[in-house]
């Protein structure tokens, strides 16, 4: 049997090119199949997007079709399938990357694909190359330090159920809530219930071009929920 060729997860960061790391440069054009990520099937990749100058011209691309569902089983047998797409080009004993925005290890698609990789062909070698998260490039655009000294930091899923919120809030001196959804819409509400706060984020589109940082965000702009969005919130210094 042939050798595999290596799977290679990549983050390409929050948006901008230019905080792509320079592994990540390097691999991205070295690959002759890169794998990209979409949400619809014939969707664009964001990740494609910011990564494109980079890969060689040389290079087949190849799209995903990752579904925006809670449902495990069609998640599973979409993990599964894709799963499958990339196998049959490593079996050919070509590398293959696939490519997700931010950083591969935080709240990113590419971990439930590469459990998938790992449960079903645990003989293909698989290497991260990690990339910008959103949260750390909004807090540098705004010259915002996140925490210092014993703060501490709590990464929160949007998804997260709104008493889990609370108790969340009450142990962390800056929460960054990644993907704002319906379940952070009352945050105001919320943040008065734990008391003081002294700054409170809403970030859209964040690492894009188009991105807008709002401080101190009115309940009518929280009512909005994008996709590529977050917030973060500092409390106040007793």
């Amino acid at each position: 049997m042939s050798e595999y060729g290596t799977f290679y997860g990549v983050g390409v960061g929050p948006g901008d090119p230019e905080l792509i790391t320079l592994k990540a440069k390097k691999v991205l054009g070295r690959m002759r199949c890169i794998f990209t990520p979409a949400t619809t099937k014939h969707g664009k990749s964001r990740a494609y997007e910011i990564a494109k100058e980079f890969i060689s011209p040389k290079a087949v691309i190849k799209t995903l079709f990752f579904p925006m569902t809670i449902d495990t089983k069609i998640c599973t047998r979409a993990w599964g399938k894709n799963a499958e797409q990339i196998l049959s080009i490593l079996m050919k004993g070509v590398d293959a990357a696939f490519i997700t925005l931010g950083d591969p290890m935080t709240y990113s698609t590419y971990g439930y694909l590469l459990k998938t990789m790992q449960s079903l062909y645990p003989h293909v070698n698989s290497i991260t190359i990690p990339g910008v998260s959103s949260y750390a490039a909004v807090a540098a655009s705004a010259n915002l330090p996140l925490v210092q000294g014993k703060e501490v930091l709590t990464l929160i899923p949007g998804n997260t159920p709104r008493r889990k919120i609370q108790q969340l809030l009450s142990l962390s001196d800056t929460a960054v809530f990644i993907k704002h959804s319906r379940n952070t819409k009352n945050l105001l509400h919320l943040l008065g219930k734990r008391g003081r706060y002294r700054k409170l984020m809403y970030v859209n589109h964040c690492g894009f071009e188009d991105q807008v940082i709002t401080s101190n965000p009115s309940p009518e702009l929280l009512e909005k929920t994008e996709y590529l969005s977050l917030l973060i919130v500092k409390k106040s210094s007793r």
